[in-house]
């Protein structure tokens, strides 16, 4: 929508901002078959999938009763250091936790405004480079764009974190979390230009939906609906590590279309529907800095109507087929 200090959810909406970048991008190719025309095609863009991180939002009233890789049902607290170890030894495995919270309740000192360097730090494709998003082409225009020596492939932007009420720690007192709304916003104007993103009618922890404008030159006058439901949620505080904080979420991301002229007529089939689970592991430096090493695993959901994404989906055999890592820096903004 990643992104921010960004909170998971964040992180999914800077993939989801590539992506969508790359819908207007005539010298990308998709490994699937044509769209009709006027439809926008999903491929790799030079905006880091923005919208993977808008992914980490949800309302429990709408999320759907079991992933489409429905993960075995944890403990509701596992070992510690499971996400921390999940991301260093890029676990190939769905997240083996659930819904452990209502929110993620960022410490103390996140508390404010942020300014946010995200780089691209490393791009992978465990289930080879025909599930990657446009083939070997699409993950060698990734990484291309995102992983440069020059900077050009870098996203700067704006991030806050708000005090809200209704925690479930401290008895239902206040807590820090994310300006989901706010965060997503920056960031897709860093990603896909400053009026993006026209209407935010859902930010809530567990649904995060948005319409965003037609990117230059797509020849559409077609908006896009974008939709991230959360199906897990899990953060750890190391006893051990105080400068240390890590969370996840784990959502369902359904890009649509919608008129633009009618933005509430029926739905169309979805453009694209993906499951993306967003580990960050942050580092405390001092009172104005935070470090964070973020992973986003993105993974292929079967399809009813598209036999060649349903086999996909079965090549795939419940791995991720698109793993990123970025660092970001996260400065207080004085």
């Amino acid at each position: 929508m990643n992104n921010m200090m960004r909170r998971p959810f964040l992180f999914s909406l800077i993939l989801l901002a590539r992506n969508v970048a790359a819908y207007s991008s005539p010298r990308r190719a998709h490994a699937a078959a044509a769209p009709a025309p006027g439809i926008w095609q999903v491929q790799p863009s030079d905006r880091r999938g923005a919208m993977s991180q808008i992914a980490a939002l949800v309302t429990t009233l709408a999320v759907p009763s079991k992933p489409a890789h429905s993960a075995v049902e944890a403990p509701n607290r596992l070992a510690q250091d499971i996400l921390e170890s999940r991301s260093a030894e890029n676990s190939l495995t769905v997240p083996p936790y659930g819904m452990e919270s209502n929110d993620i309740f960022y410490p103390p000192n996140f508390r404010g405004s942020w300014k946010v360097y995200s780089k691209t730090a490393d791009i992978v494709a465990p289930c080879g480079y025909e599930l990657f998003t446009g083939g070997k082409t699409g993950y060698d225009n990734a990484v291309q764009s995102e992983i440069r020596d020059d900077g050009k492939g870098d996203l700067y932007y704006k991030a806050r974190f708000v005090t809200l009420s209704g925690g479930e720690e401290g008895g239902g007192g206040s807590y820090i979390a994310a300006d989901r709304e706010y965060n997503a916003r920056e960031i897709a104007k860093a990603a896909m230009g400053a009026y993006s993103i026209i209407d935010t009618p859902v930010a809530n922890p567990n649904r995060y939906s948005c319409l965003l404008a037609p990117p230059d030159g797509s020849n559409t006058g077609d908006l896009i609906s974008v939709d991230i439901l959360t199906l897990a949620r899990k953060f750890e505080r190391q006893s051990s590590s105080p400068d240390k904080f890590a969370c996840s979420e784990f959502v369902r991301q359904i890009v649509s279309q919608a008129q633009r002229n009618n933005p509430n007529a029926p739905p169309r089939p979805p453009l694209s529907v993906k499951e993306i689970e967003t580990i960050s592991i942050y580092t405390v430096v001092d009172n104005d800095r935070i470090q964070c090493r973020q992973r986003t695993a993105t993974y292929l959901v079967p399809s009813q109507t598209d036999p060649i994404a349903f086999k996909k989906w079965q090549l795939s055999q419940g791995k991720p087929v698109d793993v990123r890592y970025y660092d970001v820096t996260y400065t207080r903004n004085i």
